[in-house]
């Protein structure tokens, strides 16, 4: 009888633990429940992931890994098809740069002035035929000069510091060179989270990808990371933990100073073609708040700056529902409006 009534403490103990264990994970589950329901009825989903469909040939792909700038175009004549119907033709060189002219008008020896266009993919012209592209375009415009492409497909402005100095570094310059810039370079220039979350479905591949931090005192620190994307748990089943997902990549934008580091990119770029004699532009194929920042910035740095944006929602300027690039009407605008910059405002011809 003693024995008994020493454990009765013992078990009630036991009981309340388990009674306080079973509220909390009911609170818990209520909790977490509450918040689901009022992430989804703010417009918040689940992550899903959807596979880019391309098909590339010959091959299947059409980029090689490259040691600074994790990746390039592979040299060749490709005929990319997307969601199974949309087709179209892309020939790089052997340098890897996609091609202004036709191949057999690229003569070894030819000694033209040239004007460099550094940029994205939509410079490099993906979803548009070789001839369809504003680099193509401008070449026709400008017949005494050569025009070259850097343009590579996920490139941001930190790759076109990259290529500019390697470029330098060969002995060969341009008269010009053009800075393609858009707003989602800013992220692509310091590869935080929204960025890798965006590459996740892409076709690149396990390549490397350049990244850049700006140290206590201002200076540009280039880093190299792998093209990979380590989500948060549970976020492809739960619109709540994909919508704490995208608050913490908003905060880790704002620690990175994406856009910060952007504009000590463009100063870099600047001061280089400065020191090696050559006219500097920042073309704008954005426009909102950042990319009118970003020209405030140049403009007070003694930077030319274009604004060659093309309204990408008109259904004429986009190639949707097979991809959302600039359609063949769109370059040509941007290669009207950027001619007609360039004669008034730096080659005067």
């Amino acid at each position: 009888m003693d024995a008994t009534r020493e454990n009765l403490p013992a078990l009630s103990r036991r009981k309340r633990f388990f009674f306080f264990l079973i509220s909390y994970a009911f609170f818990a589950v209520l909790l977490l429940t509450g918040a689901e329901i009022a992430a989804r009825l703010k417009g918040f989903r689940p992550w899903t992931v959807k596979q880019a469909d391309i098909v590339v040939e010959p091959g299947g792909k059409s980029f090689a890994p490259h040691p600074t700038l994790g990746y390039t175009h592979l040299p060749g004549q490709f005929k990319i098809t997307l969601a199974g119907t949309y087709s179209y033709k892309a020939t790089n060189l052997d340098n890897t740069l996609r091609v202004t002219h036709p191949l057999s008008t690229y003569r070894p020896g030819d000694h033209k002035k040239e004007i460099w266009i550094l940029g994205d993919s939509v410079t490099y012209g993906q979803s548009v035929n070789d001839e369809e592209t504003y680099p193509w375009l401008l070449q026709e415009r400008f017949p005494a000069y050569e025009i070259v492409n850097f343009g590579v497909m996920g490139y941001g402005t930190l790759h076109s510091l990259i290529q500019l100095r390697e470029a330098l570094q060969s002995g060969h310059k341009p008269q010009v060179a053009i800075l393609a810039y858009a707003s989602w370079h800013d992220v692509r220039n310091s590869f935080i989270g929204f960025r890798q979350k965006m590459l996740a479905p892409a076709y690149l591949g396990p390549l490397n990808q350049p990244y850049a931090r700006l140290t206590s005192d201002g200076k540009l620190n280039i880093f190299m990371d792998t093209i990979a994307y380590r989500e948060f748990p549970l976020m492809r089943y739960s619109a709540f933990i994909n919508a704490m997902e995208e608050t913490y990549d908003r905060y880790e934008e704002r620690r990175a100073h994406s856009h910060e580091v952007t504009k000590v990119i463009i100063k870099e770029i600047s001061d280089l073609c400065r020191l090696n004699g050559i006219e500097f532009v920042v073309a704008g194929v954005t426009s909102d708040p950042t990319t009118s920042d970003m020209f405030d910035y140049c403009q007070k740095e003694g930077m030319k700056t274009a604004n060659i944006w093309v309204d990408l929602n008109l259904k004429e300027n986009n190639n949707l529902p097979y991809d959302s690039h600039p359609s063949a009407a769109a370059h040509r605008q941007y290669a009207q409006k950027l001619e007609s910059f360039l004669r008034t405002n730096v080659l005067r011809t």
